[in-house]
């Protein structure tokens, strides 16, 4: 018996797992709370790191504040146009495979 058979248990078959996936509205929920957390600690970590400089850390942070939404804006387009080109998934492999080839698909991993 391995130790991830003893942590997890046996593997479901597909006909098992079938009721165990949740939906995306649920996902959404599950799955967007480690980005929301992320952005509650950017301020902090970048006040935390600029507080040494004063008043003059005030000039890099209004810039450093206005790309982060710029580079979300950025990151949502590549999303959609990466699901348009492969709505079966695969993730940074396949897609680097499919567009570059084979090396840069490993090197995506």
């Amino acid at each position: 018996m391995s130790l991830s058979h003893l942590l997890f248990g046996r593997r479901l078959a597909n006909r098992e797992a079938q009721g165990t996936k949740i939906g995306a509205f649920a996902g959404l929920a599950a799955m967007g709370l480690d980005g929301l957390s992320s952005a509650a600690y950017g301020p902090e970590a970048a006040l935390t790191i600029l507080m040494p400089f004063g008043a003059r850390a005030l000039g890099p942070l209004v810039p450093i504040t206005g790309a982060v939404p710029a580079l979300l804006v950025v990151l949502y387009f590549s999303y959609r146009q990466t699901i348009a080109a492969d709505p079966k998934g695969g993730g940074s492999y396949t897609v680097a495979q499919d567009n570059i080839g084979p090396r840069a698909g490993l090197l995506a991993r």
